[in-house]
This record gives C-alpha cells, structure tokens and sequence, in this order.
C-alpha cells in the first residue's frame, strides 16, 4: 500500500489512513516481489481506509521496463510508475520475513 493520508476523526483518538493499493507477484528471475498497482475497471487507483494492516515502510524502486517514461523525474518516478520492485534488502527484519514467503 501507499499511504497517501493520515488522518484522525474529529473529537475522537481514532486514526485512519488513505492508501492506494498494489498487487504483488514474484520475479522468481529476479528473486524479488514485484509490486503493481491495483486499477479499477476506469483506470482510477483503488483507495482504501485499512490503518490496521499498516506494519512497517517498505522500500520500493521503480521498475521501468525496456524503456522509463520520459516525463519521470526524482519527483516524479512514483506517481507515475505503475511496477516497483520491493527492495527486500532494505533490511534484515524486512529480508527474513520476504525470504520466508518466496
């Protein structure tokens, strides 16, 4: 998921979180998960309000393809990639728990 919003209900301690879901499958050339984001039939980004199922960040990298979209740039490569590699790497707590479900 990629959180897009925090946000707490008036007069009340109960935080939710706007986020944008991703399907993943794995690379097994690659030995990474891949993540996709999830599109509805329109072409919109599926949104969510799920803050019970927020663990930890993740780090993920854009994945380009044969050719990256010219219009990407450091502030841009996020909004308008669509495929993200998930950086299993980003540490060891994040690395055992992937290793385990490849």
């Amino acid at each position: 998921m990629q959180v897009r919003l925090i946000f707490r209900l008036l007069r009340s301690d109960i935080f939710l979180a706007y986020v944008q879901r991703f399907n993943a499958t794995i690379d097994n050339a690659a030995g990474m998960h891949v993540l996709k984001r999830a599109i509805q039939n329109n072409g919109t980004r599926v949104g969510e309000v799920p803050l019970r199922y927020i663990h930890s960040p993740a780090h993920v990298i854009p994945r380009f393809g044969k050719e990256a979209n010219p219009r990407l740039t450091l502030h841009t490569a996020y909004e308008l990639s669509n495929e993200f590699w998930l950086n299993k790497y980003w540490n060891k707590e994040f690395f055992y728990a992937l290793s385990l479900s490849t």
